[in-house]
């Protein structure tokens, strides 16, 4: 759309940009409140987290998270505390996992591990770009 100025010109006529045209990405929300590293590590962090309470079937602990993915548990509360910073207003990465396209994600991804021959391998790689899409959502609020 073009809208003319005070002085008789045309300029293109702008779409409203910011929180009120648009619900923020979860991606967003970590680069605001912690910066893009933390962020990532944050969601990277909830996807560890969110592929061990499916393989334990409850909430996870900080330190069934890095026995899972064979890290120390210091390293883990490292990226747990990345996670703190990034999304203060989420107690537990599960918010994040309600949206049906990262359940789905995270469904495929244990598919897939459910079906590779060497488990252990498996349970250490974290599939990036998984976790970029998750990021990348639309965040409920």
């Amino acid at each position: 759309m073009i809208a003319s100025n005070d002085r008789g010109g045309q300029v293109p006529k702008r779409s409203p940009v910011g929180p009120s045209s648009r619900q923020p990405t979860w991606a967003e929300i970590g680069i605001r409140n912690a910066g893009f590293l933390k962020a990532q590590t944050a969601l990277v962090w909830a996807w560890m987290w969110a592929v061990t309470r499916e393989s334990v079937g409850h909430d996870p602990t900080v330190e069934e998270v890095a026995e899972w993915f064979n890290e120390s548990s210091r390293t883990a509360y490292r990226e747990k505390a990345a996670f703190t910073k990034a999304f203060p207003m989420l107690e537990s990465p599960a918010n994040i996992f309600n949206d049906p396209v990262a359940r789905a994600k995270l469904a495929d991804f244990a598919k897939l591990t459910d079906q590779m021959a060497a488990k252990k391998r498996a349970r250490r790689k974290v599939p990036e770009s998984a976790v970029i899409d998750v990021g990348l959502l639309k965040a409920p609020f």
